[in-house]
This record gives structure tokens, sequence and C-alpha cells, in this order.
């Protein structure tokens, strides 16, 4: 999602360091180890991203489900939708209140696109037999939301004051209510062409695995896949302790029904909302380091690494579920998102902010230009969608990819 700062595209910082290590990179390469090890750690937060969703969001998400009956779109609509948001309403809060910046807008607008073009294209890619169906009512219903959200906010912009605020995060009630008389306001959901999967994946579906499962015992990178497994151990660890098991109570035991197990449901969900908070936040620090050391623009670096790290998320939940052939879920989640990014995670704050000091006036024209975006993607989603009989296929999902790098092309070099 691109950042609200200036690009500065000028040289690279060349910082002085080792003799040795700065010998053995290429002519013009950063010479401190730190330009380096950023990288490495943006990808070890990736991965622990994925992690969380996979092991421990997911599974937590269909005891929920399970035990309040709660129906699938529902579930992507509302609860992944919003443990996923948790790095841009971190990301809107500073910079509202902190940073007093735009960033936070930005980064919600722009990772909207990511969204809807990215994850829902991703979801036929890893899908059983590469196609998902779609319940038509409830993609429609979500489609229709993620249009008022865009037109509201551009009207709402770029100057808003307490009524375009209250409008806006009043709709997030509206749009809860109705996502949750979906069923009986439209009738039960009828997914179209929807293949029937040879199997189901349980907990772990992602295929990530842990790195000592993903080569057979003495091969040639057994050695090199022990060491990646000592360095992440520790961290899937803590995650492992500070995420409550929902399968088991604290005595080791297959939970009973009662308000214990809600609450430890509760407390599952929201320190996996919390973690994967706290790694994107690492993502977007590490951004601002790799614009230091390397010289790459942050306006660059918001619509990749930026976009990619806030709503990695929202993509691992979609992913994972749209492997288990779960197409209710996996697209509500990607249209959903959109929709509680405008009205709560974003009009949240801004209201709370024009409640306390007046009017708030966002800087930038790039944020309208995304808006503009925002309403183009979601037009050729839904377009494809439909065209296709309410089917996402594979061809659908390289196709949805291709036009965000289209949008990526236009605002990095237009």
């Amino acid at each position: 999602a691109p950042l609200e700062l200036d690009a500065d595209p000028g040289g690279i910082v060349v910082p002085q360091s080792a003799t040795g290590f700065s010998e053995a990179l290429p002519s013009g390469w950063p010479t401190d180890p730190a330009a380096y090890y950023w990288w490495a750690l943006i990808l070890y937060m990736f991965y622990v991203m994925s992690v969380v969703c996979d092991d421990h969001l997911v599974p937590t998400v269909d005891a929920i489900c399970g035990h309040f009956h709660i129906p699938e779109d529902v579930a992507g609509a509302t609860l992944v939708a919003f443990a996923c948001n948790g790095p841009e309403l971190l990301t809107n809060v500073c910079g509202i209140f902190i940073t007093k910046t735009s960033v936070g807008m930005g980064t919600i607008v722009g990772s909207a696109i990511f969204n809807v073009l990215c994850i829902t294209g991703a979801c036929p890619l890893v899908a059983p037999k590469g196609a998902l169906g779609i319940c038509k009512k409830f993609f429609l219903r979500d489609v229709a939301f993620s249009t008022i959200s865009i037109l509201l906010l551009w009207w709402a912009l770029p100057v808003v004051d307490l009524l375009r605020a209250s409008v806006l995060f009043g709709m997030s009630v509206v749009y809860a209510v109705f996502v949750y008389k979906s069923v009986a306001w439209l009738g039960p959901e009828e997914i179209t062409g929807s293949p029937v999967a040879e199997h189901l994946l349980g907990p772990g579906s992602l295929g990530l695995g842990h790195p000592e499962e993903l080569v057979e015992s003495g091969s040639s990178v057994q050695r090199a896949v022990n060491l990646l497994d000592a360095l992440l151990r520790p961290t899937l660890f803590i995650v492992g302790k500070t995420v409550p098991d929902i399968s088991q109570d604290c005595s080791g035991k297959a939970p009973e029904p009662g308000w214990r197990y809600v609450l430890r449901m509760a407390a599952a969900f929201l320190t996996s909302m919390a973690w994967l908070s706290g790694t994107a936040y690492v993502v977007c620090i590490g951004s601002d380091q790799i614009n230091k050391y390397w010289g790459i623009p942050q306006s660059f670096l918001g619509l990749t690494l930026v976009a990619v790290g806030t709503s990695w998320p929202n993509l691992m939940a979609s992913v994972i579920t749209a492997r288990e052939g779960r197409g209710a879920i996996a697209v509500s989640n990607a249209l959903g998102s959109n929709v509680q990014n405008v009205f709560l995670v974003l009009a949240g704050p801004l209201w709370v902010s024009v409640l306390l000091n007046g009017d708030y006036v966002a800087d930038g024209a790039d944020i309208l230009s995304s808006v503009v975006w925002m309403g183009l993607s979601l037009a050729v989603t839904a377009g494809t969608v439909a065209l296709d009989g309410f089917r996402l296929r594979s061809w659908a999902g390289y196709f949805l990819i291709a036009f965000y790098f289209v949008y990526l092309f236009q605002a990095t070099f237009v």
C-alpha cells in the first residue's frame, strides 16, 4: 500500500563497515551488514505470519464458527477480515495520533487494491482442481458494500468533518448487521460450479509445514534445513506458548463447551491478531530501513513490500481456506476486509480524531488516485467473476494478478 511520503530516490547509502565484507560485494552495493539483515528479518516475519494464520487463526475461526453456528461467508467477512486487518489498524492509529501523517490512510487504500486483485486472484490458483465456486448472492452483497465504501470514501476526502467521519464509521454497524442477517434476508448459500475437493486439509493446510518436514531425511540440503529449523524454532515456540491451543484445555484434555471454552477461543483469536499486527509492523519498519540503505523510493516500497506486509495475513487466510475448496470464506475475506478497512479500521480512529481535534485533512493527491484504482479493481474483479458464471478459475487468477502489476507500473512510473 502506498505510503504517503515523498519518494527520495537519491544515491544509495553506503555506510562504512568491515573491509572484508565490503570487498566481497559488487561495486555500489551497501557495505553495512544491516542492509542485508533487514531483508532476512522481513522474510522471517512473513514466515511467522504464515504460521500464525495456518496453525492458530484459521483453526480458531473454525472453532468459533462451529461453536456459534456461524456461516463461512459471515466468518470470512467479519472474524477473519477483522483479525487480519490488525496491521492496517495499527498503522492508521500511529499515522493519525503519533506521526500526524496520512501514512495509515495510504496503507489502507493501497492494500485494498492488493486484497481485491492479488488475494482474490491467488484463491483459484491453489484451489482443488484450479477452480472455486462462488455464492452469487453473497458475492454481490460484498461487491455492493465494497462499492458503497469506495463512493463514501471519495465523498469524505480530502477534508473529513464529523458528519463524514460519522457516516463512514456508522456504516460498519450497517455492514455487520447485513452480513449477520444475510442468510435470513437472502436465503441459504448456493454455490455455482463448485468443484468437490478430493480431500480437505486440516491445520497446516498451507503446505509450509515446519522446515524439517520439507525435505527427506538424508538429502543434500538436510543440514541447511536443520539450521533453518534451529533459527525458526524459538519464535514458533513462543507463538505456541502465547496463543492458546483451542484443541485442548489447560489440563491438556479435549475442551468442553462452556464459558471457559469461549474465553479460550477469544484469547486465541486476539493473540493471533496481536502477532499478525506486530510482525506486519516490523515489515513496515524494515521498509524504512531498506529505503535508507538501498535508496529504493518509499513510494515503490509502499506499493510492494508494505502492501504485501500488511495484507499478508489476509492472503494467507484466504489461501489456506481456498486450498480446502472453501470459496465462500476465502473470497468474503478478501472483499470483506476492504469494507472493514474503510468503515472500521480507517473511519474509527478518524472519528475519534475529528471528535477531539476537529476536521482531519488528508494530505496528498495520491490517495484520491488510489481510491479511483480501488473502484477500477473492484469492477474488474466483479466483472471477471460474473462473466465466468460466478466461478473463479485459474485463468481469472492470473488475469487479476497481472492487472495488479499494471497498477504497480502506473503508480510507480506514470
